[in-house]
């Protein structure tokens, strides 16, 4: 290590590739504070709203947005009946709608578009036209995957997510309100009839950035599930902490905000509440710039929200 003080000489400030990704390594590292965490609340018989800030705390929960660059990524456990041509090592079930609310000492911002690596062309009950869902996958029982933290993600299938979170003041509320689409009982698809949902306890978790990809690049579920059935891969949670950005807070006048799409994955879906975020430095220059800052304040740590 006694090469790190002369990190502070400018012959230093601009070295090669590979030294700033040796210096990067350990600061990214360091940067890695959020653990993953369980929500108690549940989602039954296809709804129900989740308080966030029964489980993490309004300062926390600000932190967690900052250290994702204003991505909301939650753990999804699919609960359901393997019943029909679903079956205990592959289940599903398709989101109709979600939003998460938060609510500031500024005024209130919600987000309506969210995201899965999944959808399926599907018909709600009582409609005879198809629409895009997003879906997640699952399986009975626990995966083999081991997460970052205290938390157990093998419990974990899926993962849902908000990108461009942002918001003025400080969170007073914030909640999440899911809903299952209920598909065609009668002369339904293959599709309709996997992607179903049975009444199950569908359970969440607030995932670090680490424990989300985890869980994605597991495709749990996919691989036994029935070769009819038909759905898309979209763009994974991966690619969206690759592109995130610390969060642009939305103007001081805004103090209602609204997305606005269909919930099916899709680039074009930005939520209107959070105008779109700078483009992030590349991860080299960023994590070097962090290594400097980290050095320099060496010796005056500052205090860590709860």
């Amino acid at each position: 290590m006694k090469y790190l003080p002369k990190i502070h000489q400018p012959r230093l400030l601009f070295p090669g590739l590979i030294q700033l990704l040796l210096l990067a390594l350990p600061c990214l590292s360091h940067a890695q504070e959020i653990e993953s965490q369980s929500l108690s609340a549940k989602i039954y018989r296809g709804a129900g709203v989740i308080n966030l800030l029964n489980d993490i705390s309004a300062n926390s929960l600000a932190n967690y947005f900052n250290q994702t660059g204003g991505l909301l990524m939650l753990g999804a456990d699919v609960n359901e009946n393997a019943s029909g041509n679903e079956s205990n090592p592959s289940v599903g079930v398709a989101i109709k709608q979600a939003q998460l609310s938060i609510r500031t000492t500024a005024g209130d911002f919600t987000f309506k578009d969210f995201f899965t690596s999944t959808s399926a062309m599907l018909r709600e009950s009582g409609s005879t036209t198809a629409l895009e869902y997003s879906t997640l996958f699952g399986q009975g029982g626990s995966s083999q995957i081991t997460g970052t933290g205290s938390l157990d993600i093998a419990k974990f299938d899926d993962v849902m997510w908000f990108k461009n979170v942002a918001f003025n003041g400080s969170i007073t509320s914030a909640t999440l309100s899911i809903t299952f689409l209920p598909t065609p009982n009668q002369n339904a698809t293959a599709a309709e009839s996997f992607f179903d949902f049975s009444g199950g306890f569908e359970e969440f978790a607030l995932f670090n950035a680490a424990d989300a990809a985890l869980v994605e690049a597991g495709n749990i579920g996919m691989a036994d599930a029935p070769s009819d059935i038909k759905y898309e891969t979209q763009s994974g949670v991966a690619g969206a902490i690759a592109q995130a950005a610390p969060a642009v807070p939305p103007s001081t006048n805004t103090k209602s905000g609204a997305s606005t799409g269909l919930p099916a994955d899709s680039s074009s879906m930005t939520p209107v509440s959070a105008p779109p975020a700078a483009p992030a430095p590349p991860l080299v220059a960023l994590a070097s710039m962090g290594c400097l800052l980290l050095w320099k304040n060496r010796k005056q740590p500052t205090a860590k929200n709860a």
